[in-house]
């Protein structure tokens, strides 16, 4: 209570005011009153002394007399003339209203004259009188009390007669005045007092009052509405304007909140332009920025009354050009259209004013524009913050659409690669049994073909065979390639020199209503990969935009380098980098969403039944990835697609081809075989046996390393399986190397390469490697020249 006391206005009023009156009184009495007195006193000894001047003059005129008649040995005369001037000296203490006594110097003192000189006391009083007065100073003023009274006190000797003057003056005449002057100073406290409790009076009045008036309305939740002292006046007003502008901004508040609580996405930017206009009585717009940063996409307008979005507009030559280039807010209050007279939505919503500011995300980038139009009107403060506060949630439910959109897209590309890892998984396993199919059939047929001449008419039949089987075994690669477990033939390419063989033969192939063009980079990166199967893939590509292209249309290739940054990357999965890019561009009729959906699933095709497989695409986008790359498809209908695929750039220098064999090549040694399949066991042992080499067999891992570990000096060469029960051919090959770390393996497998194969070929920790299925051609070079390097 006492805190609040001391913190009011009025506490803060009276104890200035009374303390201001007790140093004034104080001042008064020190400086005022006392300063008179000793005034008085010092007038009452300067008079004294004065007198006693007069009186000594008085004597010395006496004596003067007698000297100049000659008479100053006659004593009678002298008696006389002493008589004369006691009698002067009293008349003059009479008229000066003074009291005095004259002693005999020396000795006892007594009066020298009957006349008591205006004293009235007896001659033992005199005694009294001369015993209090006698240790005092001569010719020096002083005060004495005396039987209740106070003198001041003025003392002198005339010597010649040998008098000793008293000279008295009663003091209270000096009473009277001080008693005059407290009287005054009374006077001038009650005054000062009266003035004092006026002007707290008056103050309250003018000052507590009002402001009491005003805190009391706002105690009370209402609007101040005082009216009276002019400033007060406006403090009530503003307070008043500032009350309402927070209830409105309140008001707001609650209702954004309610909004941002309840609406997303479209609902929520809708419900937004809607409280601009209820709350200014102007049109508004929330726009996302574009990626040509000339044009809006509109997320809600509303405009004469009605909500409009989903379309595009212009930025240049209006107002939000404005905003994007200044980056901070514009305000123009009236004739707006003046200045901006080719804006179509300020004319059609007939503008006079505007205000618009930027909406930046998290990173300070400008995403989009908030802004409102209509009639002139001035926009304060309060107005502008109150925009801003709505612009700041709409980048906020902006950047949270963006992030849900990039989780759905991300979950998207997860499941997607998760499918495809899983479809992936299934063709590799498919491929890999196949290829054990036709690894017999097709190396018999051409062991058949070994044996017999071609007059035989078995051979012809042969031919059929081996070519079914050959067609057969490129379906399985396609499947492989898509599983990206296919990239056998590690080279170092030029990616215009595969185009450039596409070209050859794509030029003679397309209908001639196809005009094919390229825009091939002159300083082209290179990059790692398997030529046989990226000229598929660009081939691949080519004979789709073919067939999207009935009519006839434009081809274009073309090649470039690109550095990839991280918020560039289209996948999760991809790393940003250098990379080599061909991107293969068709006018065709192009395809709708949900299609680019499903086009690198394998077996998805939009062709007729009968004219496509399926596995393009399919085997596009695994061979692709399994060269560390990904692609990218832009399409539209009716407009065309876009396949853009990105290669990761290889420093390393580049290797030779490796040429193609064609007759067995025969030699010796022993050679085990390890195969889980007994068709592919006997067909090499035929095979190998034919070629002049011993052959041994093992059906599974266990049995290579017991059949090892007997005859390892007599062996010279194994070839391994690597999918085998029991122990696979990865573990196979680590146990073989801890019997004899320099055994010579080669690897035969239907099911690609793997990631851990790759590795074992990377750190030669194998000495060839074979792709099922294979002719006994490819096979005898492959051991020939392992042997030979041994």
């Amino acid at each position: 209570m006492k805190m609040v006391l001391r913190r009011s206005i009025a506490f803060r009023i009276i104890v200035p005011v009374i303390a201001v009156t007790g140093i004034i009184g104080i001042i008064s009495y020190l400086f005022l009153l006392r300063t008179i007195s000793d005034f008085a006193h010092r007038q009452i000894g300067i008079g004294l002394e004065e007198m006693s001047k007069d009186i000594y003059e008085i004597y010395d005129n006496a004596l003067n007399e007698l000297v100049s008649k000659g008479l100053m040995n006659d004593d009678r005369a002298v008696k006389i003339q002493k008589a004369r001037t006691i009698a002067r000296i009293e008349e003059f203490m009479r008229v000066n209203n003074l009291r005095g006594v004259i002693y005999e110097q020396g000795g006892k003192p007594k009066e020298i004259s009957s006349e008591r000189l205006n004293m009235e006391a007896g001659p033992l009083e005199l005694q009294e009188l001369y015993e209090s007065i006698r240790n005092l100073k001569e010719k020096k003023v002083s005060r004495l009390s005396f039987r209740g009274n106070d003198y001041y006190v003025f003392q002198m000797n005339l010597d010649l007669w040998k008098w000793h003057l008293i000279i008295l003056k009663d003091a209270s005449e000096h009473s009277s005045l001080l008693a005059r002057v407290w009287l005054l100073y009374i006077i001038t406290a009650i005054i000062l007092l009266s003035s004092a409790l006026f002007l707290m009076v008056y103050l309250r009045k003018v000052i507590h009052e009002p402001l009491n008036s005003i805190i009391s309305s706002i105690k009370r939740g209402e609007r101040p509405e005082y009216e009276g002292i002019e400033e007060f006046e406006f403090l009530s007003k503003n307070i008043k304007t500032m009350m309402d502008s927070l209830e409105r901004e309140t008001r707001l508040l609650n209702y954004v909140y309610y909004i941002a609580a309840t609406k997303r996405g479209g609902d929520f930017f809708e419900e937004v332009v809607r409280a601009i206009n209820h709350l200014f009585d102007i049109n508004s717009l929330i726009a996302r920025i574009g990626d040509d940063g000339k044009t809006g996409h509109i997320l809600a307008l509303y405009i004469n009354g009605e909500i409009k979005k989903g379309f595009s507009l212009p930025l240049i030559g209006t107002p939000c050009q404005d905003v994007l280039e200044k980056r901070h807010l514009v305000v123009i209050e009236r004739d707006v259209m003046k200045l901006y007279p080719d804006s179509e939505l300020l004319r059609e919503a007939g503008a006079e004013s505007y205000i618009g500011f930027a909406i930046f995300d998290r990173k300070g980038q400008p995403i989009g524009i908030l802004n409102g139009f209509g009639k002139a009107r001035e926009y304060s403060e309060s107005d502008i913050k109150v925009l801003q506060t709505l612009g700041q949630v709409v980048a906020t439910e902006i950047e949270r659409i963006d992030e849900e959109g990039e989780k759905e897209r991300m979950r998207e590309q997860l499941f997607q690669a998760q499918k495809m890892e899983a479809i992936g998984t299934l063709a590799g396993g498919i491929a890999h049994d196949f290829n054990n199919m036709l690894q017999g059939i097709l190396g018999y047929a051409s062991l058949l073909k070994l044996k017999i001449p071609e007059t035989d008419p078995i051979y012809k039949p042969l031919e059929v065979i081996e070519r079914t089987a050959e067609r057969a075994a490129e379906l399985t690669q396609q499947l492989l390639g898509y599983a990206r477990k296919g990239k056998f033939l590690v080279e170092i390419l030029n990616i215009n020199d595969l185009v450039s063989a596409v070209i050859k033969i794509i030029s003679r192939t397309f209908d001639r209503a196809i005009e094919i063009k390229t825009d091939l980079s002159d300083n082209i990166w290179r990059f790692e990969g398997d030529k046989g199967q990226m000229e598929s893939v660009i081939l691949n590509l080519c004979v789709n935009a073919r067939d999207a292209m009935p009519g006839g249309g434009i081809l274009t290739i073309s090649t470039y380098n690109r550095e990839i940054k991280e918020g560039d990357l289209p996948y999760s999965w991809a790393r940003p980098g250098s990379y080599v890019v061909i991107s293969v561009k068709d006018t065709g009729v192009g395809m709708d969403k949900e299609t680019m959906k499903h086009i690198f699933e394998p077996f998805f095709t939009t062709k007729e039944i009968g004219k496509g497989t399926g596995m393009g695409l399919a085997m596009v986008y695994g061979v692709v990835k399994n060269h560390g790359g990904f692609i990218t498809v832009e399409s539209e209908l009716g407009k065309g697609s876009t396949f853009t695929i990105y290669l990761p750039r290889t420093e390393a220098e580049t290797k030779k081809d490796i040429s193609e064999i064609k007759t067995p090549l025969a030699g010796a040694g022993t050679i085990l075989i390890v195969d889980d399949e007994e068709a592919i066991r006997n067909l090499l042992r035929d095979a190998l046996s034919g070629l002049g080499y011993s052959v041994m067999e093992a059906s599974n891992g266990r049995e290579a390393i017991e059949l090892f570990n007997i005859n390892k000096d007599r062996i010279d060469l194994i070839i391994l399986d690597l999918i085998m029960p029991e122990m696979g051919g990865e573990e196979t090959l680590i146990r073989l190397r801890q019997i004899d770390p320099d055994v010579k393996v080669i690897i035969a497998t239907g099911f690609g390469v793997t990631q851990s194969l790759q590795e074992i070929l990377k750190d030669r920790k194998v000495s060839g490697f074979v792709n099922k299925p294979f002719n006994i051609a490819e096979i005898s070079e492959v051991i020939k020249t392992t042997l030979f390097k041994g």
